[in-house]
């Protein structure tokens, strides 16, 4: 029986399966749309979750067990991918699904008219202590402060802005450096600052019942392997604790220094997402 998807609101008994419970923990953002209404959510009630953001290209599929072997099933979701004419999508998938799945999409170009353009996976993980400075964070040096960004204080807009200009040809924002730049003083984000300057910043984001996501963190390229990633990141770890949450991040695979600084703040590997990019195979 061929799959048909409704679309659900974050109340919707699909948030109740089990399966999908104990694997909310790699699906932040789904968790996050639940609550937000620039997200939106098709679900056939039982199986499956597929979360869409607009105006993003943006998609976050959620499979039970019951569906990773199906072809058919999965072909029925890269079908309703299609009916929603979603250009570029950037599709975020379990790493128990996405083997299937990446080869389905060589099947399904056929099927649907869309191809595989691009495919990289990221690495999802959770605190699990055992830092040695999990109490309030890395001790600061002499002149370091950390401060929280407030978008209302223009000193502090200036350090961002001059934070993200230096960090800005490596980032490849040259051609939406204003709208990067407003989407960080939306964030909740800290600063470590010395001499006036921004060397380092945290970013912490959204949020499920047990977890919170650290976003970013970014170090200006020649303040490098001086500790202060550390620093931030076992800062932005204590002031999740003092919530009572854990914290979760993604990074990708081939990042070897993110993966060695999340190992080495407290961090466990507990998963892999992959991102599939696919076109329109016209354009």
């Amino acid at each position: 029986m061929a799959l048909k998807f409704d679309q659900i609101s974050g109340t919707d008994e699909v948030f109740k399966n089990p399966e999908y419970i104990s694997d909310s923990i790699i699906f932040n953002s789904i968790e996050s749309a639940r609550r937000e209404s620039k997200y939106t959510m098709y679900s056939d009630h039982k199986n499956v979750i597929i979360v869409t953001a607009k105006p993003s290209n943006k998609v976050w599929i959620w499979t039970s067990s019951s569906i990773k072997e199906d072809t058919d099933k999965l072909i029925d979701i890269c079908r309703f991918l299609c009916e929603c004419k979603i250009p570029k999508a950037e599709i975020y998938l379990k790493q128990d699904v996405s083997s299937n799945l990446s080869d389905l999409y060589a099947l399904a170009s056929l099927e649907i008219d869309y191809v595989v353009k691009d495919e990289f996976s990221l690495a999802v993980f959770t605190y699990g202590g055992g830092n040695p400075d999990d109490n309030g964070g890395a001790a600061l040096d002499s002149g370091e402060e950390i401060v929280r960004i407030d978008k209302g204080n223009p000193q502090h807009v200036e350090l961002v802005r001059d934070f993200y200009k230096d960090c800005m040809n490596e980032f490849g924002w040259s051609e939406k450096f204003d709208r990067k730049v407003n989407e960080y003083l939306n964030m909740e984000l800290y600063a470590l600052v010395k001499d006036g300057k921004m060397l380092a910043n945290a970013a912490i984001g959204s949020q499920t019942e047990n977890y919170i996501r650290i976003k970013s963190i970014a170090v200006l390229k020649n303040e490098r392997q001086k500790g202060y990633g550390y620093k931030m990141c076992t800062f932005a770890v204590s002031k999740i604790k003092e919530r009572a949450f854990t914290p979760i991040l993604y990074t990708h695979v081939g990042n070897a220094a993110a993966m060695a600084l999340w190992a080495k703040s407290g961090f466990k590997l507990n998963n892999k997402l992959y991102l599939i990019k696919i076109e329109d195979s016209d354009k």
